[in-house]
């Protein structure tokens, strides 16, 4: 566990002295997200903020590694990591040149089918009834990992949102990690998540000074899919498939919601709108910071809930 903090605190530092860096090199360069349409903020915002996030994370593992001979680099690790540069570049490139969304899409898929070939994937389940996926793994694995990257990606529209529920649910992921003297690596990629996500927290914070952009928002949203399959997944019976479910519930369910919302009026599943949950409770007259404390709340009950289930059921049988 020390390790473990001590990973969260190297990746805190990182994030919070390179943000400031960062949004002052997208200034210099115009990578700003300007007021108008979806957006919530009144004047323009430097982007790019995700690359502190990214930077605090791969110094600390790596600095974990150093430290801790239990904390080694498996080739599963690696493969959550190649997958992640990759979002994390396109995301650059998004957030200067505005790509097209299928391009995001696309992306993504290629980073979870690196997750695959890495063998980082959703095998089947044990319990009820033993149900082995099989060649199935491979779409089960990506489709997870497109919904939960693209539901974190949704969730940034207002100051500080994706950052809090990601810190959230990487600090659960990495308890349930700690669990097991096997996952050490889990523990430490989910504890560094945490502790980026935590130290870019402090720009982004209502009202914030710098956004996280694409290239945050998807990276931390396609680590905690590979982290959730690599460190919980492989828990016995069903519960290994609810566990990640609840972590990641509020961005998970609140996707769901709008996708379906927009299906049934006939609109395009992509197309942008403000029925997200944090759209709809701002209407309702709650201040930004209202929205994000609620927020927060559900997602701490949801993960909550799930560490719970994991520590009497899971973690019992590892």
């Amino acid at each position: 566990m020390i390790i473990n903090i001590m990973t969260a605190a190297i990746a805190v530092a990182v994030a919070y002295v390179l943000t400031t860096v960062v949004r002052r090199f997208a200034q210099s360069r115009g990578i700003v997200a300007n007021p108008g349409g979806r957006r919530v903020h009144a004047v323009p915002t430097p982007l790019l903020g995700g690359l502190a996030i990214y930077a605090g994370f791969i110094i600390a593992i790596f600095a974990a590694v150093v430290i801790s001979g239990k904390v080694n680099i498996s080739p599963q690790a690696t493969g959550i990591v190649i997958g992640g540069t990759l979002v994390a570049i396109v995301g650059i490139l998004d957030d200067k040149y505005e790509l097209p969304g299928w391009a995001q899409a696309a992306t993504i898929l290629l980073a979870g089918l690196i997750l695959c070939a890495f063998k980082v994937r959703i095998y089947g389940i044990v319990s009820p009834i033993r149900v082995e996926f099989g060649l199935w793994s491979i779409p089960v694995t990506v489709i997870w990992v497109l919904m939960v990257t693209k539901a974190v990606d949704c969730m940034d529209g207002l100051d500080g949102l994706a950052a809090g529920i990601s810190a959230i649910a990487a600090g659960t992921l990495a308890l349930m990690a700690a669990h097991f003297p096997g996952r050490a690596m889990s523990a430490a990629m989910a504890s560094a998540l945490c502790g980026a996500a935590i130290g870019f927290l402090r720009f982004n914070y209502p009202p914030a000074k710098v956004f996280m952009g694409t290239v945050g928002a998807q990276f931390l949203g396609f680590t905690l899919a590979g982290i959730s399959i690599l460190g919980t997944l492989k828990i016995t019976a069903l519960l290994a498939m609810v566990v990640p479910i609840l972590v990641l519930a509020v961005p998970l369910f609140d996707t769901t919601f709008v996708v379906l919302k927009r299906a049934a009026a006939g609109k395009s599943i992509g197309e942008a709108d403000t029925t997200h949950l944090h759209h709809r409770l701002v209407k309702k007259g709650l201040s930004h910071r209202q929205v994000i404390w609620c927020i927060y709340a559900i997602t701490i009950a949801s993960c909550s809930v799930a560490y719970w289930l994991f520590c009497r059921l899971g973690a019992a049988g590892k």
